[in-house]
């Protein structure tokens, strides 16, 4: 088995972790060609234009602020929100570099504050019994460290589906789902 076929079951593992950690979290996206990050957050409710322009640039000052804090810029910081008449998909996409554990933290309350029970909050796995929080908290530093990591050549997208996550990593010429892994 090669390195880089365990650094990439390695890197499953931690996007799953990360997605069981923040289960107001639909999906994850890495995009490594341009280092980015691309969070999607499903509401339970139509947000309109104005709401949505209104809570892009909420969340863009919370960022702002909480990287002004340590004296960093997001080089990437781009909010859209689509949906339609019962659900809303608000996309968050970010640059690897200034993203911590931290500021998603700072959007799930955000979005948890804001929407509040119309935020969609997956049920933990049926296995999830014996959590260890500090563990989960340990595996999502560890999983945006990885997607940091300049070797990680493959872009991802992570998801939920009921109780399960799945990870898919894509081809790069194509935008098309390339091989599952759970």
């Amino acid at each position: 088995m090669s390195t880089r076929i365990v650094e990439n079951a390695d890197t499953v593992s931690l996007i799953c972790a990360l997605l069981v950690r923040f289960p107001e979290l639909a999906s994850l996206r890495s995009g490594p060609t341009d280092r980015s990050l691309r969070l999607t957050f499903a509401v339970r409710q139509r947000i309109d234009r104005a709401a949505a322009s209104l809570m892009a640039e909420a969340l863009e000052e919370h960022v702002r602020g909480f990287l002004a804090l340590a004296k960093e810029e997001p080089a990437i910081l781009r909010v859209e929100c689509e949906g339609d008449r019962t659900l809303s998909f608000v996309h968050v996409t970010r640059d690897l570099e200034s993203f911590s554990k931290e500021e998603l933290e700072l959007q799930v309350a955000f979005f948890s504050e804001r929407c509040g029970d119309a935020l969609v909050r997956n049920p933990p796995p049926d296995d999830h019994f014996d959590s260890d929080p500090a563990a989960d908290d340990e595996a999502a530093l560890y999983a945006i460290e990885a997607l940091r990591d300049p070797a990680q050549s493959k872009s991802l997208v992570g998801f939920r589906e009921e109780k399960r996550v799945l990870v898919y990593f894509l081809k790069a010429q194509k935008k098309a789902k390339a091989s599952a892994r759970r």
